[in-house]
């Protein structure tokens, strides 16, 4: 990634889902996407638990 406004960088790993949405999608990782609750401000993904995102921010 580029710059970006990760709150936990240190922490930044495979499982924010700026990096997994790089990768192959797989029914595992769309999992993740049901049922949204937060949205990265990052990159914009919408993920349910606001643990796989760089910079949460409740819908």
């Amino acid at each position: 990634m580029s710059e970006n406004d990760c709150q936990n960088p240190e922490e930044h790993c495979e499982l924010h889902m700026c990096q997994l949405r790089c990768t192959e999608m797989n029914p595992e990782i769309d999992k993740l996407c049901n049922d949204p609750k937060f949205v990265c401000t990052n990159c914009g993904v919408k993920v349910h638990d606001k643990k796989y995102l760089c910079c949460p921010k409740p819908l």
